[in-house]
């Protein structure tokens, strides 16, 4: 900073020209703010600052601070206030010299100076009494406690991005290896597959959606699906950050975490990678629950050059990397057993019969239509429908068991993509960046996680991502800087491309499929066993273009470090969605008491088909704006305050195709919609179907203490509220257009006829097909929001050495859940020995149906209304500690732990989506839907204890480069990621709907109730066959408990834990001057430890409580690098 004595002339010219500066920005400002304020300007460069003192301590003011950027020759400089304290402001990542000038004293030379992307590196140089024509030379780093900065997250540098075994050389695994961070379950992932696949990890009890990813600053956020888009490689990343809790008020657009990769420049001299890593499974382990070892043949491989295009003042940078995969993938699934697939479920009773009848009456098989057991529980042959018959082959034999099949298939996988970055120093005070990067992907999976979970029904997937970036930071002076930024991201993603075409008619079904370029066998769900049929959704095609506009004002007054900001997004995805446009048919153990033999006799409880238009354009936008101070009230305490404000706009259809549910109203846009469904337009119906919220200013605080001024100890304390959109989550976005009636109609026919469910008259495109099934918002849905809190104690341990410990603590409010909106109501009493309610007749039952059980079923107006609310909680509570040493004496490392719960209502939006099988664990559905705080329980991801250990380590040993022996046994590194984790939580459900609530395909294909909880299911065998103690569940009767609800809590049953050892040695050949050729081999799992997924939760599965699935077992690659 620089600062005079009042009344000085110099001074009051200085102060003119700042005031003419500030009039000058403000006004560029104004031009980017005023149209509308999203994303902000989010720093991706560094500052330093420190204080200037003599020998005595005393501080020394007016010196000359320089600083020099190693790479590029990018020269700033300031002069220290009336303090001694100085600001560097808004520097590039890198490598510093910095020089200190003053009367009077020695040139102070500090060289080896590493700053970090969002650091505030500390460097407070002593000057030394004599000539200024000598120097005194000191090579050291910035403190590693930064004094000013009260947000929590680290930075991982180049050498560990390069050096750590990254399995798939992802970024987004660095992430794991900070305290509060922790993996998606592997449930989860399997079930949003593809479209969960960025989401990468979920931060101090918030979702795994709700984590913001940049590059370079700008937007790489999937607005779809949440989570990041593009993955450059690690060899064109310079830094990766993740601001995990309470950052500064320019952060915002998400509850969770802020990830902040910045990608390498050109420099002076040209530099670059070539590398290729391989793998084969002839060098791998067997997976725990494949009949044979899984194909492996991966290859990846590319190439990273930057330089000078005009030394000192243009610079570019350029990446490739190809993918070529295949890898084999093993599943485990429920089938029907050979006896089964003839109509013969005898080894349903185990406790035999007499005279035909089975001795425990639970486990009789029995038909409620009839109202009559089947004898030894056979179903005859001339009872077996013929469509039943033609389906059979779809449900392979088992081969791992009585009820069990197991396949290995290989998914092929390949993908392209480069980037050109170009930065070019325009002069003194201005500085231009531009980047743009290019991803092509294609994938077939032969076990689509949306469709069938045995093979014959293949989806393909096709994306391809762009992003372009342009940057100007300009310098009024060394306290007063400006950046400008605009970003344009789009990624089409083409998902669920469906490749098995045979047509429903093939297989004697006599309806029309409703999209032809997803013409397949229908989707079969037999509750309890395997799915079979093309995916219930797909394709799912979107087109997402997104615009950002960004701007942000940085200046040091005084003791103030002021930065003001704001943005402005708009987002535009086009969408492609067929919904069980082949037909959905589920079965249930009803109206016979077992699913399969439902199935075989042809009687499925409902069908659904989506009928109408399928495709939706969806626009939003949004803006925001923040100031943020950091106040260093003395040179031991710091104040960080600052006030955030966001304006997300709900999204609007380009064709107004959205509706709304609110009961007993009646459209005037649309007359002839039932009442209850109203449109844009509407009164009180906006554009978006809600009002944008405009109250969601998030304020920031924080506190940096240095208890004796040494800098040697820290003590922070913050407080924040984070906003994000009303819905991201996997398909947020794409939910309440794709769903509204009558541009879309989802016609459910309850206990339908299987061969030709609307009886040869299915409703027209465009009609009002009742009883109608939607999806949409609640009208009183606002924006979710969080508020984080945290103290924090760091010790510097020398200069390389930090010690972290703290308390965090989060609550979020107003979270997204689905709901049913149109429940059922159970209406007691039997006829014939059976109750009157049941899954057939539920939408007469249902609040807001417009019809009773003395109604003929096609009178109801209304069947299942799911909605979007904000209504969700959740808490975090966390002890967080970490242990960092910086690469020196040929060793680095960090050691995380955290000790947390998190409760939460649900853990995401969308859990299961439209997965084959229920394997995430939890549903999106309530089991009452009257009694939703019932759901508050342990979050999905409530890893209770995670320990995680990142380290390098040269060794030490036969370095001396003169013997014979260390070009072979010399000079080699050892790298490696350990991990423990608790296991995390799950739900045991019954598909028997003994409530009597009917279905909600609209949300999920699975049910969400449960059985009752009679002990205590954790100290259980934890064998792979018997995981639980399955002696502490109940299950209802279907007759005996008609219209109850389990009393097992959600998310009340422990899984399995996890501990995994990634290994890597690695070793640098002298090839050249400045060449090297490194050779690496590198082993995840090193141990070959399996790591067990959760059991079969369906309690009405032949396979409940077995373990079938388990992660990766061993895995070996190597690789060669040429670095120049």
């Amino acid at each position: 900073m620089v600062q005079h004595e009042p009344g000085s002339d110099r001074s009051a010219v200085l102060r003119g020209k700042t005031r003419k500066s500030i009039k000058l920005v403000w006004h560029l400002l104004a031009l980017l703010l005023i149209p509308s304020l999203s994303l902000s300007a989010q720093q991706i460069t560094g500052n330093i600052r420190g204080t200037v003192k003599d020998p005595s301590g005393a501080v020394v003011r007016e010196a000359t601070v320089t600083v020099r950027q190693t790479e590029t020759g990018l020269t700033r400089k300031t002069i220290s206030d009336r303090n001694g304290n100085y600001v560097l402001l808004e520097l590039p990542v890198g490598h510093y010299r910095l020089e200190v000038a003053a009367r009077g004293f020695r040139l102070y030379v500090q060289n080896g100076i590493t700053l970090n992307v969002n650091e505030t590196a500390s460097i407070s140089p002593r000057l030394v009494v004599g000539s200024e024509q000598q120097q005194v030379v000191v090579r050291a780093n910035a403190k590693l406690i930064e004094p000013t900065v009260t947000a929590l997250g680290k930075v991982v540098g180049e050498r560990e991005l390069t050096d750590l075994p990254l399995n798939g050389r992802n970024f987004s695994q660095l992430g794991l290896l900070q305290p509060g961070v922790v993996p998606l379950t592997p449930g989860i992932a399997e079930a949003g597959g593809s479209l969960r696949s960025g989401q990468a990890y979920a931060v101090n009890g918030q979702r795994p959606e709700s984590n913001n990813f940049l590059i370079d600053g700008a937007n790489n956020f999937n607005g779809v699906d949440g989570g990041f888009i593009l993955k450059p490689p690690v060899d064109a990343i310079a830094e990766f950050r993740i601001l995990t809790l309470n950052a500064n008020a320019e952060f915002g657009g998400a509850l969770g975490s802020t990830t902040n990769i910045i990608t390498r420049s050109g420099t002076n001299h040209i530099h670059g990678t070539v590398w290729e890593f391989l793998r084969n499974d002839a060098v791998d382990a067997n997976n725990y629950f494949a009949q044979v070892k899984e194909p492996l043949k991966q290859n990846q491989f590319g190439a990273t050059m930057g330089g000078p295009i005009r030394k000192n003042k243009t610079f570019y940078f350029g990446y490739y990397e190809g993918f070529r995969n295949r890898q084999g993938e093993t599943a485990l699934t429920t089938v029907p057993s050979v006896p089964e697939r003839s109509g013969d479920f005898s080894q349903l009773c185990p406790e035999g019969f007499t005279a035909g009848f089975c001795n425990n009456p639970s486990h009789q098989l029995f038909n409620v239509f009839a109202n009559a057991p089947y004898p030894n529980n056979q179903v005859p042959s001339n009872q077996i429908n013929p469509i039943s018959k033609n389906l059979l082959s779809f449900f392979p034999l088992p081969n791992a068991g009585t009820n069990l099949f197991s396949t290995t298939q290989t998914l092929s996988n390949n993908s392209n993509q480069f980037g050109i970055k170009v930065d070019h120093y325009l002069n003194p005070r201005d500085t231009l960046n531009f980047r743009y990067m290019f991803n092509q992907l294609s994938q077939v999976d032969p076990l689509s996680p949306g469709g069938a979970s045995v093979p014959g029904f293949p989806v393909g997937e096709d994306q391809r991502a762009q992003n372009f970036v342009a940057q100007e930071t300009h310098t009024f002076s060394p306290n007063l800087v400006a950046v400008a930024r605009f970003s344009f991201l789009r990624n089409k993603f083409l998902f669920g491309e469906h490749e098995n075409h045979q047509a429903p008619s093939t297989l004697g079904f006599q309806y029309t499929p409703s999209l032809d370029v997803a013409v397949g066998p229908p989707f079969i769900q037999v509750n309890g066993y395997s799915t079979v049929g093309d995916p219930i959704t797909g394709p799912r095609n979107t087109y997402e273009d997104v615009f950002d506009y960004s701007g942000s004002l940085t200046w040091v007054h005084g003791r103030h470090q002021f930065k003001f900001g704001g943005g402005y997004q708009h987002q535009g995805i086009n969408v492609l969605q067929g919904i069980a446009t082949n037909g959905f048919f589920v079965f249930s153990p009803f109206p016979v008491t077992d699913a399969f033999a439902s199935f075989l006799t042809g009687q499925p409880v409902v069908f659904l088909q989506g009928i109408g238009n399928f495709s939706r354009g969806i626009r939003g936008m949004s803006a925001n704006a923040y100031v943020q101070d950091t106040y260093k009230v003395s040179s031991r305490l710091t104040i960080n305050a600052g006030l955030r404000y966001d304006l997300p706009k709900p999204y609007t259809e380009i064709h107004n195709r959205l509706s709304l549910f609110e009961p007993g109203r009646k459209s005037v846009v649309m007359p002839n919609a039932p009442a209850g469904l109203l449109y844009p337009g509407d009164p009180g119906v906006p554009a978006g179907l809600i009002p944008a919220d405009t109250k969601a200013f998030a304020p920031r605080f924080g506190i940096a203490w240095d208890p004796d001024g040494k800098g040697q100890w820290l003590v922070t304390a913050a407080y924040g509220i984070f906003y994000e959109p009303y819905y991201t989550g996997e398909g947020g976005p794409l939910q309440a257009p794709l769903s509204a009636p009558p541009f879309l109609g989802t016609p459910q026919v309850s206990l339908p006829n299987f061969a030709n469910p609307f009886q040869g008259h299915p409703p027209a495109p465009g009609t009002f097909s009742t009883p109608l099934t939607n999806l949409t918002l609640s009208p009183n849905l606002t924006l979710p929001y969080t508020q984080d809190w945290d103290m924090n104690l760091q010790r510097s341990l020398g200069s390389n050495w930090l010690f972290e410990i703290g308390y965090v603590g989060t609550k979020g409010t107003h979270l997204p859940r689905f709901i049913e909106a149109n429940p059922a109501v159970f209406v007691p009493g039997t006829v014939n020995g059976q109750p009157i309610s049941n899954s057939s007749n539920a939408d007469q039952r249902r609040l807001y149906s417009g019809c009773t059980l003395a109604d003929a079923p096609s009178s109801c107006k209304f069947s299942s209304t799911g909605e979007i609310a904000g209504i969700a909680n959740s808490s975090y509570n966390a002890l967080e500690a970490s242990l960092r040493k910086r690469f020196s004496h040929g060793m680095a490392f960090l050691l995380s732990y955290t000790w947390s719960k998190t409760i939460d209502d649900v853990s995401s939006l969308n859990i299961s989506g439209s997965a084959a099988k229920p394997v995430a664990g939890e549903n999106d559905l309530a089991q009452d839907p009257f009694n939703l705080a019932a759901e508050r329980g342990r979050s999905l991801f409530d890893a209770r204890n995670r320990f995680v250990a990142s380290y390098e380590w040269a060794l030490p040993f036969w370095n001396d480069e003169a013997t014979w022996y260390h070009d072979v046994v010399g000079g080699w590194q050892l790298d490696g990621i350990a991990t423990l984790m608790s296991g995390t939580p799950f739900t045991v459900f019954d598909s028997n709907d003994v409530a009597a609530q009917g279905t909600a395909p609209e949300i999920t294909g699975f049910s969400a109730q449960r059985p009752d909880l009679v002990g205590n299911p954790n100290p259980g065998p934890r064998t792979v066959n018997a995981w639980l103690n399955a002696s502490a569940f109940h299950r209802l009767d279907p007759v005996a408990n008609a219209g109850q609800f389990g009393t097992e809590g959600r998310n009340v049953n422990q899984g399995p834990g996890y501990a995994d050892w990634d290994f890597a040695a690695l070793k640098n050949f002298n090839v050249a001057r400045s060449m090297q050729l490194q050779f690496r081999a590198e082993m995840f799992n090193i141990l070959n430890r399996t790591n067990f997924r959760f059991p079969d939760c369906d309690i009405s599965s032949p396979t409940f409580n077995h373990i079938l699935a388990a992660e990766a077992p061993r895995q070996v690659q190597f690789a060669l690098k040429f670095m120049y």
